[in-house]
């Protein structure tokens, strides 16, 4: 096994109470057609602050706020089972048009309650109960 370690940020949307959901493409070598918030890998010397702004405007076209992290993960991606860490950030939208990369061929706004039913990943419900509880502070 190699010590190597994937680094990556995750980022909650929200928007007037709603959540952005996004579809992964079902091209994606990890998770095709999982329902996500949005993520990527933190470049080499960049900060997870910054990965999240250049992720959010490379996966969505939007500009947010960062609000606070809200959850932190760990899985193994992909079939050769690279092990990842991450932290998911409570993001509130700012401006922008949505957008979609091709990373992902759907995106949605939906209630938290309805986030929840379409996660399915590590630290994805846990995400959203803590920006619900905070929503409008």
């Amino acid at each position: 096994m190699s010590a190597k370690l994937i680094v990556a940020v995750a980022f909650v949307i929200e928007r007037d109470g709603a959540i952005l959901m996004l579809r992964r493409s079902r091209t994606k070598d990890h998770a095709p057609g999982e329902w996500e918030f949005g993520s990527g890998r933190i470049e080499y010397g960049e900060h997870p602050e910054d990965a999240v702004h250049r992720e959010v405007r490379e996966e969505t076209g939007l500009e947010v706020d960062i609000i606070e992290p809200v959850a932190t993960f760990h899985f193994y991606r992909g079939a050769q089972r690279e092990e990842a860490v991450g932290v998911t950030f409570w993001c509130r939208y700012r401006t922008g048009e949505l957008a979609p990369s091709k990373e992902h061929d759907q995106a949605i706004w939906v209630s938290p309650s309805e986030a929840k039913t379409l996660v399915n990943f590590p630290g994805g419900a846990e995400a959203i109960d803590r920006v619900a509880r905070n929503i409008g502070r």
